[in-house]
């Protein structure tokens, strides 16, 4: 996260970070997940416009105690569901994006989700302000890793 502040801060933006209310662990490379997280928070900051909102969160579900999420919203310009799939391919960009980049940053998302068996789905995320508006909400998914003395 620390990584990204100034360059949310150019753009007046509000970036956050919402731990887990207890430690939690996956089995993952160290480096590809950091870079993960790099193409996340980068295409967050770069398609939310200046002002907005993004958080990142860590988080754990009651409902489903084998996994843990990493979650990216914002309050950009959000994704079209028709286009979910497509922007996961290499070098694809959504028609009519101003915004500079090669297309790339989604796809090695979903190849790092990939190689460590994670889920990856994108989603809208509807705040409202003066009126409602859709940004973004990327949600990975790990398998959980429980230290011998923690198992369920």
């Amino acid at each position: 996260m620390r990584d990204w502040v100034q360059a949310a801060l150019a753009k007046r933006m509000d970036i956050g970070y919402e731990e887990p209310q207890h430690p939690v662990e996956v089995e993952s490379n160290a480096v590809t997940l950091r870079e993960m997280l790099s193409n996340l928070i980068d295409n967050a900051i770069r398609y939310t416009p200046p002002g907005g909102r993004i958080t990142v969160r860590v988080r754990t579900d009651e409902s489903d105690t084998r996994h843990v999420f990493l979650e990216v919203e914002d309050t950009g310009l959000g994704i079209p569901a028709a286009e979910r799939t497509r922007i996961l391919e290499r070098f694809y960009r959504i028609l009519g994006r101003e915004e500079e980049g090669s297309g790339l940053g989604l796809a090695i998302v979903r190849e790092i989700v990939t190689i460590h068996g994670g889920t990856l789905d994108i989603g809208d995320h509807v705040y409202s302000e003066a009126t409602p508006q859709t940004g973004t909400l990327v949600r990975v998914g790990f398998q959980r890793v429980y230290p011998a003395r923690d198992k369920p």
